[in-house]
């Protein structure tokens, strides 16, 4: 039975640590330079893949520093325009990535309400639709007709 996975803590924390990373290079842009080489991608899926690695190693400048650059090659495509926020796309990529191919993953980050408060509303309503299932398997089928099909027309 599918439940709800919230990852709301771990991209909170992620977008915490990719600000930092991202003040940082603002106000010492060699950070970036540093032990980095150019990175030369031939596609978008290979630069995702590299984004995530950084991502998971905990590599964050140069996550940033990857994500610059593949808006130069490929400009208002997957990984956004210079002006739209790098960290909130290198989330995004993220999370999709971690979720690819489940349902019932959310995150809420970055909301201004408690977060907890709208956890337990989530998981109170996965726990009622959990428990409808439940009660909708547990039915039983006393008995079913099915019209033959050489008989036509109606009787009453």
């Amino acid at each position: 039975m599918p439940e709800l996975l919230n990852m709301s803590r771990e991209l909170s924390e992620l977008k915490k640590n990719l600000k930092e990373a991202s003040a940082a290079i603002a106000t010492d842009p060699l950070i970036i330079e540093c032990g980095t080489s150019e990175p030369l991608f031939t596609s978008t899926e290979v630069a995702i893949q590299s984004m995530l690695e950084c991502l998971k190693n905990n590599e964050l400048e140069k996550a940033l520093y990857q994500i610059r650059e593949c808006r130069s090659l490929w400009p208002n495509d997957i990984f956004g325009s210079r002006t739209d926020d790098e960290v909130q796309t290198l989330l995004n990529i993220y999370f999709r990535h971690q979720t690819l191919g489940q349902s019932g993953t959310y995150a809420l980050v970055g909301s201004n309400q408690s977060l907890s408060e709208i956890c337990t509303k989530l998981m109170e309503l996965n726990i009622e639709i959990r428990d409808m299932i439940r009660k909708a398997q547990s039915y039983r089928v006393i008995n079913t007709f099915l019209p033959e099909s050489s008989v036509s027309g109606t009787s009453l």
